[in-house]
């Protein structure tokens, strides 16, 4: 189990950033709307945890949403004037504030995806305009290297932390933008407006991980572990694949 949850999150990272480096900073980004972190926390949850326990992390992790998408874009504006260490502490500040505030909230699986969807239409809205020059881009030797090792340890940390956190403010810290984080920075290098680029890219892609946590909370409890996980991810699929003509068009 140890082994699987180190080599499971590292893997999908480096098909995500190698994605990017193909097809641009903002489908980069917008590919991180796929759970790949919390996704794979929820499913070790269940096996771990039970079901019920998994069902009220996943309602957190769609909460944990909002405090996500305000990183982006507190790190957007911030990138624009500042180096990338400080557009990250500020990011940070911004996303724990909202997380810690998240926990005074009580809203059911429903209700809490109304106000992530129009809390991320607004972000979205919000945005900076950056222009992206194309120009080629170099990677550092160990780039993707890093994004993997972040990667295993983010998803071995936080479920081992689960039980003691609980469910709702593990699935907060599940949306803690790790691997946003490392995009955004190692995007800044080449210039903010390809920063700008991915985090839009994320804050788009979010409306996929809202989907699938919709129909996974609900669905965990009335359906097997696999069916739970293959609806929720069938749904999110769909609203992933509408939302890359956007991103294609303006991200």
């Amino acid at each position: 189990m140890l082994l699987f949850k180190i080599l499971l999150a590292p893997v999908l990272i480096a098909l995500v950033s190698l994605a990017g480096r193909k097809w641009g900073p903002g489908v980069s980004g917008w590919l991180l709307g796929i759970p790949f972190n919390s996704g794979p926390i929820l499913f070790f949850l269940v096996l771990e945890q039970g079901a019920q326990f998994a069902s009220r992390t996943a309602v957190g992790s769609l909460l944990g949403i909002l405090a996500w998408a305000a990183f982006t874009l507190a790190y957007a504006y911030a990138c624009l004037k500042l180096p990338w260490w400080l557009s990250t502490l500020i990011g940070w500040t911004v996303y724990f504030v909202v997380a810690t505030l998240l926990l005074l909230v009580t809203l059911n699986v429903v209700p809490a995806f109304m106000v992530v969807s129009a809390a991320l239409a607004l972000t979205v809205w919000a945005f900076p305009k950056a222009v992206l020059l194309r120009s080629p881009t170099s990677y550092g030797r160990y780039d993707l290297w890093l994004r993997m090792a972040t990667a295993s340890f983010m998803v071995v940390t936080l479920t081992g932390f689960a039980k003691l956190l609980g469910p709702m403010a593990s699935g907060i810290l599940s949306a803690f933008p790790a691997y946003t984080t490392i995009l955004a920075v190692f995007s800044h290098r080449h210039g903010a407006e390809a920063a700008v680029h991915v985090l839009k890219g994320v804050a788009v892609g979010l409306y996929t991980a809202a989907t699938f946590f919709l129909i996974l909370s609900p669905a965990l409890l009335h359906l097997s572990a696999t069916a739970a996980f293959a609806l929720a991810i069938t749904g999110g699929l769909v609203v992933q694949a509408t939302s890359l003509i956007y991103v294609r068009r303006n991200a």
